[in-house]
């Protein structure tokens, strides 16, 4: 393959959850197509065992053409023991699930890494790391959170060994033996918090916020609970509940709301329903403290650390972890060329998205968080494939099937970009 050339009508970036659900969904629509990445990345290399998904089970399913093959029907097959919101599922059992959808609904996944993405004549040309070069007509983008780590300006001068964000982990092998801290409110704070003290490292937590919230644990609602604030894919509410069923809705909103409504403040940051028992009254918690500078001393890190009072002190460790989350910036996707970069349109960092999920290049495409600005919050899920996998590839036929009958003219040229 190193050195060759081939061609293809659409190039899925990306073999997680949104890459997988679009490239099931092509297959059924009879797309060409091929899906680069490595399955179920992220959740296998950037997620530390033992993690419990946040999201309910019946709200978790990938997006196949027939809605045959949810969660649900992956335990009854191996009679696994499943509720839709009362047992929670573990990253592990998830990750298997994620490989059986594979193996049933996307038959290739090739396990190459993209490294430059260049426009062409009316194509996009990909050159991946074994030297294949793919000449795509329609790319699709959907490499999830990963690229998008967010650490504070005061660790930008850190070395590796002192300094890492959650998303790094992962087995926490490296970890054992040192002294820890973790800093951040969310799920990946308090799952790594609780983790680590139960491998027996020595472990803090430090909060800015005035206190750790978690998700309430699961229980029967009542008929009023249910009018009032009726439970939806990614939470509870009618706002909530009309973003998740409605995305299409949401991108014909304006600029404003839709980045509001992408970044609500009832989705979090917020810990897991079933990780508060394993966190508070376990570990030390360091609650209303805002991290004001980090210094290095002696192969250990300080951080100087402010309550609500005022009152400063130095807390030091071995190692410190930021689950500071992510902020999604196109320029930070190595593989894009300056080029392509500067004719995609961003709403504070995230691509511009219309209607079909296209970057304002032609033939690009981007799902998953990074369409969350144009498509809301329901993108930052697992329960957001289903439209964009349903959508795109149902609008890529038709675009493709209406090239082919021209004898594929194309109506752009991307090598004209400048």
């Amino acid at each position: 393959m190193v050195g060759s050339s081939t061609s293809v009508d659409v190039a899925v970036i990306g073999a997680g959850p949104y890459g997988l659900s679009l490239a099931a969904h092509l297959r059924g629509n009879g797309v060409e197509h091929r899906i680069f990445g490595e399955l179920m990345g992220s959740w296998k290399h950037n997620m530390p065992p033992g993690m419990l998904l946040k999201s309910y089970p019946w709200a978790s399913s990938l997006s196949d053409p027939w809605s045959q093959f949810a969660l649900k029907t992956f335990c009854a097959e191996r009679a696994l023991d499943y509720h839709d919101e009362l047992i929670p599922f573990s990253l592990s059992r998830f990750i298997e699930y994620g490989e059986t959808f594979q193996r049933r609904y996307v038959p290739l996944v090739e396990r190459k890494t993209l490294m430059a993405l260049e426009p062409g004549a009316g194509c996009f040309r990909a050159t991946f790391d074994d030297g294949e070069i793919v000449h795509a007509r329609r790319v699709v983008v959907a490499v999830g959170l990963h690229p998008f780590k967010r650490l504070p300006y005061q660790a930008a001068h850190l070395p590796a060994d002192l300094c890492s964000h959650s998303g790094e982990y992962g087995t926490l092998e490296p970890l054992d033996g040192k002294e820890i801290i973790v800093v951040g409110s969310g799920s990946s704070a308090s799952d790594l918090a609780a983790l680590l003290y139960e491998r027996g490292v020595s472990v803090s937590l430090v909060v800015r916020r005035r206190q750790l919230d978690f998700a309430g644990r699961p229980r029967p609602r009542t008929l009023f609970e249910r009018t009032v604030a009726p439970m939806s894919g990614i939470g509870p509410g009618w706002t909530l509940a009309t973003c998740a069923k409605y995305p299409q809705l949401i991108q014909l909103l304006s600029k404003d709301l839709r980045v509001w409504l992408a970044n609500i403040r009832t989705l979090g940051p917020i810990g897991g329903a079933f990780m508060k028992d394993r966190v508070i009254g376990k570990l030390p918690v360091w609650v209303g403290h805002t991290l004001q500078s980090i210094e290095t001393r002696d192969g250990k890190v300080l951080l100087d650390v402010m309550d609500a009072s005022g009152a400063r002190r130095s807390m030091p460790a071995d190692h410190v972890i930021f689950a500071t989350g992510y902020k999604i910036d196109v320029g930070r996707l190595g593989f894009l060329n300056p080029t392509l970069l500067r004719h995609i349109r961003v709403v504070e960092g995230a691509p511009q998205l219309s209607a079909h999920y296209e970057t304002s290049v032609p033939g690009l495409h981007f799902i998953g968080p990074a369409a969350a600005n144009s498509f809301g919050p329901v993108c930052r899920f697992v329960y957001g494939t289903y439209h964009p996998a349903h959508h795109l590839a149902r609008h890529l036929s038709a675009v493709l099937a209406r090239c082919q009958s021209a004898s594929w003219v194309p109506s752009y040229d991307l090598k004209a970009l400048s």
